[in-house]
């Protein structure tokens, strides 16, 4: 019985940890990953044939992503969602190309529900931070508690979206062809 509930202590405690997600220098939540492709005499334009393949493969629906093409820079933008619960988190794909590799950067997410947009934030809120500019008759902890979570766990639900589309083109630009 001890041990349940030390078992359960940990689990709450967990679920209204602070979720942090990975920032450039401006402290904007920024996913990036550079690669060298495994055949290191890969053109950059090479590269980014594959990369526009899987592009496609990965974004099947025309009105699921606006992709656009830099020829001359080598470099895809793609800008598109995932859909999270009935949330929607938009966000800019960037894939670089160059010589053996390439970089991939993740930026600008935005979530949406029912037509209100919210930055997402470097660090998921905090009950402390919520019960701050709360006044007294909102300062409901349960609500608070359960609002806490709630983002928590759409921050981790972002950060597992943003590193399983890294690895798709990862595992897509280096397996061997």
């Amino acid at each position: 019985m001890k041990y349940l509930f030390i078992l359960a202590l940990f689990f709450s405690i967990n679920s209204l940890a602070q979720v942090r997600l990975p920032t450039n220098d401006a402290g904007l939540v920024q996913y990036q990953e550079l690669v060298r492709v495994p055949d290191s005499k890969r053109t950059a334009r090479q590269i980014m044939e594959q990369t526009r393949l899987w592009a496609n493969k990965y974004y099947p629906l025309a009105n699921e992503a606006e992709q656009q093409f830099d020829q001359e820079h080598s470099i895809l933008f793609v800008r598109t969602f995932y859909q999270i619960d009935k949330q929607s988190v938009r966000y800019t794909l960037t894939i670089e190309t160059k010589f053996g590799r390439y970089r991939a950067t993740i930026t600008d997410l935005i979530v949406e529900e029912n037509g209100r947009t919210q930055p997402i934030r470097a660090a998921s809120s905090t009950a402390e931070d919520m019960a701050m500019p709360a006044d007294s008759i909102a300062k409901n902890e349960k609500l608070i508690e359960q609002i806490v979570a709630t983002q928590a766990n759409l921050y981790r639900q972002i950060d597992k979206s943003c590193r399983d589309t890294l690895a798709s083109l990862k595992q897509a630009l280096t397996d061997d062809n």
